[in-house]
């Protein structure tokens, strides 16, 4: 029998998959950064980081409420 409710474990598995999303485009600018193409991708992944960051912002404000 799960000791954890459903809603719990959802809302962390989203917060998990928003987290790794805002993880893997923010590498992608690091490595950007390390040969200098900021000017070929740039717009575009800071576009991209900035929508991760509030996808991970919003799956946080749903697991906050399991806070004790």
């Amino acid at each position: 029998m799960p000791i954890y409710r459903s809603e719990g474990l959802r809302a962390y598995t989203e917060f998990e998959a928003a987290l790794a999303e805002e993880h893997a485009v923010v590498h992608e600018l690091a490595q950007c950064a390390k040969i200098d193409v900021y000017n070929l991708v740039a717009s575009d992944l800071f576009d991209r980081v900035a929508v991760a960051h509030e996808k991970m912002l919003a799956a946080y404000k749903t697991i906050e409420c399991f806070k004790q």
